[in-house]
């Protein structure tokens, strides 16, 4: 049996780190409160962006400019309406593993949270842990970054391993 300490680590290695609950729950593009002319003017259609070592609000492309220096920023993009983030800006901050990945512009890319299913859904054997969404093939256990936070965050009750993170030094 592991020690109490042992334990505590095994604990904080499953968790999710606090910043990725606030990115979840964040409404992007909508227009920026500090510079409405630049939201505007940019074709991403607002504060499309969000700062890991902040997390406050969505940001925009004037915001992160000088205050930002240094900070980890994720751009989140749209696709069939839903957000995104490409696998390469994320993966040295968290464990993307098992997540359902889409190609877009060449580039893979994980939704943020579940999207709503139409009707019954397609028909598979591989289905999302979470949301029972129909997944690509066997290697996904999650749609979504989401499904696999919400997973792990009642996995832990009972000591499974579905959420780890990568060393953060």
């Amino acid at each position: 049996m592991p020690s109490l300490k042992e334990m505590v680590r095994l604990d904080a290695e499953r968790a999710a780190p606090a910043w990725l609950r606030i990115l979840l729950e964040t409404i992007f593009f909508g227009e920026c409160p500090e510079h409405p002319d630049a939201s505007r003017a940019i074709r991403s259609g607002g504060c499309n962006l969000f700062c890991v070592d902040c997390t406050g609000r969505p940001l925009c492309s004037s915001c992160i400019q000088g205050e930002h220096d240094g900070h980890r920023i994720i751009q989140v993009r749209k696709s069939s309406r839903h957000s995104v983030v490409k696998v390469k800006d994320v993966e040295s901050l968290l464990g993307v593993g098992e997540v359902q990945t889409y190609t877009i512009n060449n580039d893979l890319v994980v939704f943020l949270n579940k999207r709503p299913i139409e009707g019954k859904g397609k028909a598979g054997e591989n289905r999302c842990m979470n949301c029972d969404r129909a997944l690509l093939n066997k290697e996904y256990r999650f749609c979504s970054l989401g499904c696999k936070v919400l997973r792990a965050t009642s996995s832990m009750l009972i000591g499974s391993h579905l959420y780890t993170m990568p060393c953060m030094v």
